[in-house]
């Protein structure tokens, strides 16, 4: 993942639950136990494409979701980029995410495939593959588009995969921030079942990421004078 941070003492320990601690443990100790336990649980082989979403809530919605089950990162595409989130709806979720902003679609494609990301639009089409037949062992980049507009024709070009998430009730169609959380849910469910493991990164990876979270959790409740 690249990140990189001082080693601390401890920073090798494994991750235990902030109940299994003793009661005297400092409130500061209680919580990077419980950032280490939370990133010890991260997916870094399953994100998200916002592609010109537009609306703040939808936004905030879809990045609460993609953190509330595990995942380390979200792309954001064109308008996406100018928005603000509603800390409101995230409750603050954002900064336990990387947040990738792309001025185009290619630009967002190419540093995913890079990355060696398979782009998988999810469209309103009866003929694609249903969302649980994906093969989530590989690494899956779940492909959303604006509210009116949908997926622009350019990133669909960039997106070899499909699928649909089957809808048997009269309506047929979803919110974007619906779709993205059913689509999250079901793909880190799968993956983690299929890797039988609560994460796919390394043991390097989990201990850099609680590490760089907990420093940065310290400066903000310990600003520089």
């Amino acid at each position: 993942m690249g990140l990189m941070s001082k080693r601390r003492p401890g920073s090798n320990r494994a991750p235990v639950h902030e109940e299994d601690l003793p009661p005297e443990t400092p409130e500061e100790e209680r919580r990077a136990a419980r950032m280490r336990l939370v990133a010890a649980r991260r997916l870094g082989g399953l994100t998200v494409v916002l592609d010109g979403v537009h609306d703040p809530h939808n936004i905030s919605a879809v990045l609460r979701s993609a953190e509330g089950f595990g995942l380390t990162s979200a792309h954001l595409i064109g308008q996406a980029m100018d928005l603000p989130p509603n800390r409101a709806i995230t409750r603050g979720c954002e900064k336990w995410l990387d947040l990738h902003y792309h001025n185009d679609p290619d630009a967002c494609a190419d540093a995913l495939e890079a990355q060696g990301f398979a782009l998988f639009a999810a469209v309103p089409d009866r003929t694609a593959p249903c969302l649980d037949e994906l093969d989530f062992s590989r690494k899956i980049a779940f492909v959303f588009g604006a509210e009116r507009d949908g997926i622009s024709q350019r990133l669909l070009e960039r997106s070899p995969g499909r699928y649909q998430i089957p809808m048997p009730g009269f309506s047929q169609s979803l919110n974007v921030s619906v779709a993205a959380a059913i689509s999250i849910h079901v793909g880190a469910t799968a993956r983690r079942r299929l890797l039988g493991s609560d994460t796919d990164l390394t043991k390097p990876e989990v201990r850099a990421l609680a590490e760089l979270w907990i420093s940065r959790d310290e400066t903000r409740n310990h600003p520089p004078h």
